[in-house]
């Protein structure tokens, strides 16, 4: 009996000497290449390099979900080991609107994901004044921001956070007409703003009292103003009107005068007032093709001087 025992022991050993043996020859290939970053792709029934997703967000502490799939950590965090192909990655965070961005992930490429969440918006300040706003322009300075506001009670100048107020001018144009202003500049303690086809312009009271400026029109066109800039020092405004450019003085506003005709209906206009140097984009002569042009105002009026 013992010695039919002692039989068996070396045939067993053989057993799992082979057995050993065999699982090293198909586990092995794989263990390599699992370390090497492949991953077996059962769609394709073979081996992939996978890559990686790199995820970052403004606030942390986000939840990070792929394909549907929760994943146990949350921002910032890099999902390794995904085979190469097309994902959903969702964000979500209690008080902010979820994110969802497809994500196509490349063999030993890492994805990088960089998202700024949007908060829920649930209190919205308001202005504390009675009064019917018509329009608004944000104009921007150095340090600071100030919003000029168009009501039923005039013209009112804040600041970015709604902490101050200051009347600067009344209004004689009806709302109706007010919510057709399309843009406004700010030069020198005056307002200039417009619509479509009038230009008014409102000196800003400085005073505090019950006496405030109104606003007075001072350009009026058939055609189709599409732009204007306040130019040569604040004294002149360049308007581009239908298909010319048009110069009036602010001052005598029955001074005015047509510089440019225009070639296209698409022609773009910028004045820079730092340089008094107006850029337009036009139409080429004779071709389909557009151009980029310059003229500087103030060497041609020292030019002129000098001749």
């Amino acid at each position: 009996m013992i010695a039919m025992e002692e039989k068996k022991y070396p045939i067993l050993r053989k057993i799992f000497f082979w057995l050993f043996s065999l699982g090293f020859i198909i586990f092995a290939p794989i263990v390599l290449f699992y370390s090497l970053g492949y991953k077996f792709d059962m769609h394709l029934k073979k081996f992939q390099r996978t890559g990686a997703i790199s995820i970052k967000t403004t606030p942390q502490q986000v939840e990070v979900y792929l394909d549907g799939r929760k994943i146990s950590e949350s921002t910032p965090y890099v999902i390794r080991e995904l085979l190469p192909q097309k994902y959903t990655l969702s964000l979500e965070k209690e008080g902010f609107y979820p994110y969802k961005i497809p994500v196509e992930v490349q063999s030993s490429h890492v994805y990088d994901v960089d998202i700024v969440l949007l908060p829920k918006m649930e209190n919205i300040e308001k202005i504390n004044l009675d009064f019917n706003v018509y329009k608004f322009f944000v104009i921007r300075h150095i340090f600071s921001k100030r919003i000029i506001v168009f009501t039923d009670k005039g013209i009112y100048l804040l600041d970015e956070k709604f902490e101050n107020s200051q009347k600067i001018a009344t209004l004689n144009i009806d709302g109706p007409t007010i919510n057709t202003i399309e843009g406004l500049e700010e030069d020198k303690n005056q307002l200039i703003f417009w619509n479509k086809n009038n230009i008014w312009r409102v000196k800003i009271s400085q005073s505090h009292g019950e006496v405030y400026n109104t606003a007075s029109l001072i350009y009026s066109t058939n055609e189709l103003i599409k732009d204007v800039f306040v130019a040569l020092k604040g004294r002149y405004l360049i308007i581009q009107e239908g298909m010319k450019i048009v110069i009036l003085d602010i001052v005598n506003y029955s001074a005015f005068f047509p510089i440019l005709e225009l070639k296209s209906t698409a022609a773009k206009i910028f004045y820079d007032s730092e340089s008094e140097t107006l850029f337009l984009k036009d139409s080429l002569p004779s071709t389909d093709k557009s151009s980029l042009f310059k003229i500087n105002l103030m060497e041609y009026i020292y030019e002129r001087r000098t001749d």
